[in-house]
C-alpha cells in the first residue's frame, strides 16, 4: 500500500497491513488542546480515525470531518485536511495535506452520489398547475430555497401556499 521509505518519514505507525495502514494523529484546537487518535487509511480510499481524547471515548470509526468537530473545530468541513496532523519521523506535527497518506483517498475513493432533494416530477405539476405568474415565480424561490437549506420536504411546504 505505501512503500518503506513513505513509511519511514512517519513516527507511531501502530499497524501496517495489506487493506489499511494505522498511525497515531491528533487534531489541535487553541482552548482545549491537542485531541489524539488513531488515523487509519484504506486501500479502498476511506479514512477513519478512532478518537483516544479520553480511555472512555465512545467515539470509533469517525469520519475525518467528524474527528475534527469532536475536538472542536468548527470549520472542519472545509479545513479537515489541514487540521488533523500526524507525526514525522523527527517529531513535528504535520497536516495530512501535506503527506502521502491521502494518496490512496484521492484517486480511489468515490464519494455517493446525492440524493434528489427535490421530487422534480411533482414539482412540474405543481407548477402547471398553477396559473397565476406571481404564484409559480414565488414556488421557484421557495424550492430554490429548500434545495440550499436542504429541506426534503418541499412537497409540505408547497401545500402551505
Amino acid at each position: 500500500m505505501f512503500t518503506a521509505e513513505e513509511l519511514a518519514s512517519f513516527h507511531g505507525i501502530i499497524r501496517n497491513t495489506q487493506e489499511f495502514v494505522e498511525i497515531d494523529c491528533g487534531c489541535t484546537n487553541l482552548r482545549y488542546g491537542d485531541t489524539p487518535g488513531n488515523f487509519r487509511a484504506y486501500v479502498d480510499g476511506r479514512l477513519e480515525i478512532d478518537c483516544k481524547c479520553t480511555e472512555d471515548c465512545p467515539r470509533v470509526n469517525l469520519s475525518l470531518v467528524d474527528f475534527a468537530r469532536h475536538a472542536g473545530k468548527t470549520n472542519a468541513h472545509n479545513n479537515w485536511m489541514s487540521q488533523i496532523w500526524v507525526f514525522t519521523h523527527d517529531g513535528h506535527k504535520v497536516s495530512l495535506r501535506w503527506t502521502c497518506l491521502l494518496k490512496h483517498h484521492r484517486h480511489t475513493f468515490q464519494r455517493p452520489l446525492r440524493q434528489r432533494s427535490v421530487n422534480l416530477e411533482r414539482y412540474a405539476e405543481v407548477v402547471l398547475e398553477l396559473q397565476d405568474v406571481r404564484v409559480v415565480s414565488s414556488v421557484c424561490v421557495l424550492v430554490a430555497t429548500c434545495v440550499v437549506l436542504r429541506i426534503v420536504t418541499v412537497i409540505r411546504a408547497l401545500h402551505t401556499l
